[in-house]
């Protein structure tokens, strides 16, 4: 009888603390990295830092095509975060898909675009788009990355926004 009491009181301990961690808010680790939230008005993909601080990415000020800011933000910001998930958004670089300007993520500094992020206007010329990220972003002190085969590929290191200490403006 005193083992079957036991029995319940443990099984009762151990729903109620089952319950408790279920309501608990996600820890740090359970956050996303990469997310879309409005910054001063502005539909914003945001880096999430070591230090818990949001670093602005992308600033989307306008809709293209049948795209509103709001929903190119999300689309691309969930982009960037299965990138991130897979380990293959270490660098920021552009390429063509479909004859369009495109900028993706690229697993190795040098390496081929590994996931397409989001695609450019036919008027935009991607490396001037990845240079305006970066002051978008955060201070620039050395992540834009020049390919050294002259191919004027332009690499930009993204651990350098989601290990940066301070975001642009604080």
């Amino acid at each position: 009888m005193k083992n079957h009491l036991s029995l319940q009181l443990l099984t009762s301990g151990l729903i109620a603390l089952s319950s408790i961690a279920s309501i608990n808010p996600p820890s740090l680790a359970e956050q996303k990295t990469y997310f879309c939230d409005v910054d001063k008005g502005v539909w914003t993909t945001f880096a999430r830092n070591y230090n818990n601080q949001k670093i602005p990415v992308i600033r989307w000020v306008r809709a293209l095509g049948n795209y509103t800011a709001k929903e190119r933000c999300q689309a691309v910001s969930t982009r960037f975060q299965s990138a991130y998930e897979s380990g293959i958004l270490n660098y920021l670089t552009s390429g063509i898909s479909g004859r369009q300007a495109v900028i993706c993520a690229a697993s190795q500094y040098g390496g081929p675009c590994s996931q397409l992020l989001f695609t450019l206007k036919s008027s935009q010329d991607a490396s001037s788009v990845l240079q305006s990220l970066v002051e978008i972003g955060y201070k620039a002190r050395g992540p834009i990355l020049q390919s050294e085969d002259a191919s004027g590929q332009i690499y930009i290191d993204m651990s350098a926004i989601v290990n940066s200490k301070t975001p642009e403006g604080n």
